[in-house]
């Protein structure tokens, strides 16, 4: 049996799912990674053919960060509103440099003090979850009715922050080898990881400008926009860059620049019928995926531990958020000051998905001094956090909206993960 297939058995699944999801006004993700958790369960007691080999083909770091994580990005991306990501970049840049940073100590410090886990691992396994999930945020925000400017805000930070998250996670590891970190070292490799990314998805969206001008082939233009996301996270990750930053810039500079100005509507028809189409395939396998790998044992076994840290997570971002607010409250530039139910829309996107998922399981083939248990406990702690974050956080923030952002007779949406073109 060729190794597609169990891919494609989880792929029909997922579609399944939709379909359910859709005739009971189930969000699209929550059904699917409730979905994969049960099926999970019953691969525990029985075997279901193909399905360890399908799970564990998807979910390697590798596979995860070249393949799937390329096209969320840029799909997102390239809907993103440049003019309002520019108006509210300063609570953006708090959000990624501040808001991850401050998340990880709060976090981290307090795992450390009140369990058994030693401080630099609770710090390790903070920063893998204290960045917010690009693929999980982005999703939450394109079901929910909430203004375009603060979707703006939260999309763009979930795409963003992963730069910062991935620094502190490399940072931490080294601490945990070597007991010492270089400051100077980890605020040059920040600043490559921002400044190499945007390089190089600015001359990936100069390429495509100059390409699109001289064609009209919605085929061959949207190949282009193909090569372009995934050549742009490629060459940046092969320079030491951010790949995530590049072909974000990528897909923002695509959307609000190189579409206007140089596709025929047309194509950018085709073009955002394709983007669509190909993340919902990806975003329907990683979310079942989530469910199949979040197994009952390892619920049972670590389910205080996960409340606790999903906890400190929505707590620490709470503080920072509202944090913010207390900052510009006399602020003269009225950019700066966001209506008081956008605090709390903010705090609440703040979900975990499948990338902490991933640079967890990249621990379990990382040469470290970390016992195996305690590999084991941050994998299945940040496997029930992401699991908790996709159900909880998608049911209390549409709960939320609905009371202070929807608009009366307005009917409870069930769509899939992608947006309409």
């Amino acid at each position: 049996m060729s190794d597609l297939f169990p891919l494609l058995g989880l792929l029909l699944v997922a579609i399944g799912v939709g379909i359910v999801a859709a005739r009971f006004r189930i969000p699209y993700t929550i059904g699917l990674v409730v979905f994969g958790f049960a099926l999970g369960v019953i691969a525990e007691r029985t075997t279901i053919p193909g399905l360890s080999s399908a799970v564990a083909s998807l979910f390697t770091p590798t596979f995860f960060f070249d393949v799937l994580l390329p096209p969320i990005i840029f799909e997102a991306a390239i809907h993103v509103n440049f003019r309002y990501l520019w108006a509210h970049l300063r609570i953006v840049l708090f959000l990624v440099l501040g808001g991850v940073l401050f998340t990880t100590v709060f976090t981290g410090v307090l795992v450390g003090y009140l369990t058994a886990i030693p401080l630099t691992a609770a710090l390790l396994l903070a920063a893998i979850l204290s960045p917010t999930d690009p693929i999980a945020v982005v999703d939450m925000f394109r079901r929910l009715r909430v203004p375009e400017e603060l979707s703006t805000i939260v999309e763009s930070e979930s795409i963003l922050n992963d730069a910062v998250g991935v620094v502190l996670f490399v940072v931490l590891l080294g601490l945990v080898e070597t007991g010492s970190v270089s400051v100077v070292g980890s605020i040059f490799q920040f600043l490559w990881l921002v400044g190499g990314g945007i390089g190089v998805g600015l001359l990936a969206a100069g390429g495509l400008f100059l390409l699109h001008r001289r064609l009209n082939d919605a085929s061959v233009e949207t190949a282009l926009t193909v090569v372009a996301a995934f050549g742009s996270f490629l060459l940046a990750t092969d320079l030491g860059a951010s790949g995530i930053i590049a072909t974000a810039i990528t897909g923002i500079a695509v959307g609000s620049w190189v579409a206007p100005r140089a596709m025929e509507s047309a194509v950018r028809e085709v073009v955002n019928s394709f983007w669509g189409v190909l993340v919902y395939i990806v975003n329907s396998l990683v979310f079942l995926s989530i469910g199949l790998l979040f197994t009952l044992t390892t619920l049972i076994t670590y389910l205080p531990l996960i409340l606790l840290v999903s906890v400190l997570l929505v707590l620490g971002r709470a503080i920072f958020v509202y944090a913010y607010r207390l900052v510009v409250r006399r602020s003269t530039d009225p950019a700066a000051r966001l209506p008081s139910a956008w605090y709390g829309t903010i705090t609440l996107a703040g979900v975990r998905g499948v990338i902490p998922v991933v640079l967890a399981l990249s621990l379990l083939t990382t040469t470290t001094t970390l016992p195996d248990s305690t590999v084991r406990t941050i994998l299945a702690v940040v496997l029930g956090v992401a699991f908790l974050s996709v159900v909880v956080n998608n049911l209390v923030a549409e709960y939320y909206v609905d009371r202070h952002f929807a608009t009366k007779g307005e009917a409870a949406n069930g769509s899939s993960p992608t947006r309409s073109p």
